[in-house]
């Protein structure tokens, strides 16, 4: 590529993220295209080495270390203060990224006016696609979603998640798993929202930004692949606690009322015990 990029801070949280970490780490070193770079890990408290590992393959990197676990939308608020990069790139620990991934993305903010986020295409292991695009979230589309105990004997199981696209595309809303937005533009918007500890800070950011004017778009020459779940060692159902409490705090937020703060809850609540004892169609990760 000819282009001149400006530097990009990459900002990976982590909380015991060995060791598909390490495989994040490779990728970097071996993919960027000449991109400067500034790696940026905010540690919730790990007690295994993933700061360790950061600072084997990347000495200069940035390392702070939580004392406690404050969530992945805080931990990277913490990190966007101490960027220097034009910009930003969120990088779950279980991602590998492709040659040129990083440059793609920047090409896409750099080439598009009210461009709000790049995100790149992810894929499992065995290279078949995985999407983390999506709509934003209403109780339709929630109830039908892949994490519904329903969608499994309904129709349309997944109206909420968007398909693979052959070029450029805008979107309402996407995981943050590789997510690029300039910094200033993050810093203005006021980051991820605190309210957010883990899961649905990503798709409240891509709601915000559409609401200011901008365009969230998703990348498939940026691509990935993802381990989906493997980025820490919490349990699965921990994990699916958390999603299901902060549904119920992304609805409060934007659609507050009976329906949410009444009834959303028992509904969550029925769905968390039945995707716990039945069979549901969620993302595995494919070896």
């Amino acid at each position: 590529m000819s282009h001149d990029y400006s530097a990009v801070s990459i900002v990976i949280i982590t909380y015991n993220s060995m060791p598909p970490l390490e495989n994040c780490l490779k990728s970097i070193q071996k993919n960027t295209n000449g991109t400067p770079l500034e790696i940026i890990n905010v540690d919730n408290c790990s007690s295994d080495n993933s700061t360790d590992v950061i600072e084997k393959y990347f000495p200069d990197a940035k390392i702070i270390r939580n004392s406690e676990n404050l969530g992945f939308g805080v931990a990277c608020n913490i990190a966007a203060e101490k960027a220097t990069g034009d910009y930003l790139l969120f990088l779950n620990p279980d991602v590998s990224i492709d040659k040129d991934a990083i440059e793609n993305l920047q090409d896409v903010i750099r080439s598009r006016q009210k461009a709000g986020t790049a995100v790149g295409r992810m894929r499992f292991p065995d290279g078949s696609f995985q999407s983390t695009c999506r709509k934003l979230p209403n109780y339709e589309n929630m109830v039908f979603s892949r994490g519904s105990a329903f969608s499994k004997y309904l129709s349309n199981g997944n109206r909420y998640t968007l398909p693979d696209y052959d070029s450029v595309t805008p979107i309402p809303a996407a995981a943050g798993t590789m997510m690029m937005i300039r910094r200033d533009l993050f810093n203005n918007i006021g980051g991820f929202d605190h309210r957010f500890f883990m899961f649905m800070e990503d798709v409240d950011l891509c709601n915000r930004l559409s609401e200011s004017g901008y365009i969230n778009y998703y990348v498939p020459e940026a691509g990935g692949v993802h381990l989906w779940g493997k980025g820490s060692n919490a349990s699965k159902f921990k994990r699916n606690l958390y999603h299901h409490f902060t549904v119920w705090k992304y609805f409060t937020k934007y659609q507050p009322g009976i329906v949410s703060y009444c009834l959303l809850p028992l509904i969550l609540m029925m769905n968390l015990i039945l995707i716990t004892i039945l069979p549901v169609s969620q993302p595995i990760n494919r070896q």
